[in-house]
């Protein structure tokens, strides 16, 4: 097996490649044709990515001038290495291509002394036994959810101590801040992505108490191939529900976005329920490495998958 980086020739094969991964695996082992049959939204992947990461993605194909039989995404932060998708073709199950691609991001990683992060599905028992038998733990459990937002807006809600607005680029610090002394973890770099927002589909949106002091901030991608809510980090349970109906009746009217719920924000899961929210899916947020306590509701995502 030849591993390298990807090359922008390499991107409609590669939006191909996870296409075929993502629409088998669920085909096969849910009975579900979520992905359709269009591989061409999928290159939002190398699109957005190399924007944020440029060349940090790997591929691997069985020789030189091969088709791709795998890929992975990796996002270096200051305080750690996070993992994006990972996906090898349908036909290379079992020869360990997807192996291949994470220990060389782990050892990437640990040349840093950097510990490394993902999301991944809890559905999928082919994933959760690699990254687990490569030494990750899971550390929370987020249950997916969706709803289609009305076209007139989100129920009204009460702000309670806490006012909310678009974030600004002087916000960027306050809310890398406050995310390192809940969680433990830095992404300044991501937060200031989303702010100067160059491709026009991030939005990042924050909530202060009246002396400015930053409460939590909640981000969002607003793409013709994926809408999705995050990443985010609050304070409490209170904020972010204050924070998460603000970007959906925002941002989201008419459409239908997913966001990830903590399960033991049982406040907060019981709000999304009453706006009409429904569970799609369980994924695992897994620390291989040191793993500071998660003290603010998280509410991660798949673009980008930081943290």
């Amino acid at each position: 097996m030849i591993l390298r980086g990807l090359t922008v020739e390499e991107w409609e094969e590669q939006a191909e490649l996870i296409h075929g991964s993502l629409s088998t695996w669920y085909r096969t082992r849910l009975n579900s044709a979520k992905f359709g049959d269009d591989a061409g939204p999928f290159r939002v992947f190398p699109e957005l990515y190399e924007a944020l990461d440029p060349g940090c993605c790997l591929v691997v194909q069985d020789e030189e001038g091969g088709p791709l039989t795998g890929t992975a995404f990796f996002h270096p932060r200051e305080t750690h290495w996070a993992v994006g998708i990972v996906a090898t073709h349908p036909g290379a199950g079992g020869r360990g291509v997807a192996r291949k691609l994470m220990e060389e991001i782990i050892g990437r990683a640990e040349a840093e002394g950097k510990p490394v992060r993902l999301v991944s599905s809890a559905m999928n028992l082919d994933s959760f036994s690699l990254y687990t038998r490569l030494g990750f733990v899971p550390r929370r459990v987020f249950q997916d959810m969706k709803m289609e937002v009305p076209d007139g807006g989100m129920p009204a809600m009460e702000a309670g101590r806490v006012r909310v607005r678009v974030a600004r680029e002087g916000d960027v610090g306050g809310m890398a801040d406050l995310e390192m002394r809940l969680n433990g973890i830095r992404r300044e770099k991501d937060l200031r992505h989303f702010v100067e927002n160059r491709q026009g589909c991030w939005r990042l949106w924050v909530a202060e108490e009246e002396d400015g002091t930053v409460r939590g901030f909640l981000g969002a991608v607003v793409h013709a191939a994926t809408k999705m809510v995050g990443p985010g980090l609050c304070a409490d349970e209170e904020v972010a529900a204050v924070l998460l109906r603000q970007v959906l009746d925002a941002e989201f009217r008419g459409q239908a976005p997913v966001w990830l719920v903590p399960v033991d924000c049982a406040g907060l899961v019981k709000r999304c329920y009453e706006w009409g929210a429904r569970n799609v899916e369980l994924h695992l947020a897994s620390v291989r490495g040191e793993a500071p306590e998660m003290r603010g509701v998280t509410l991660p995502t798949f673009m980008p998958e930081t943290g």
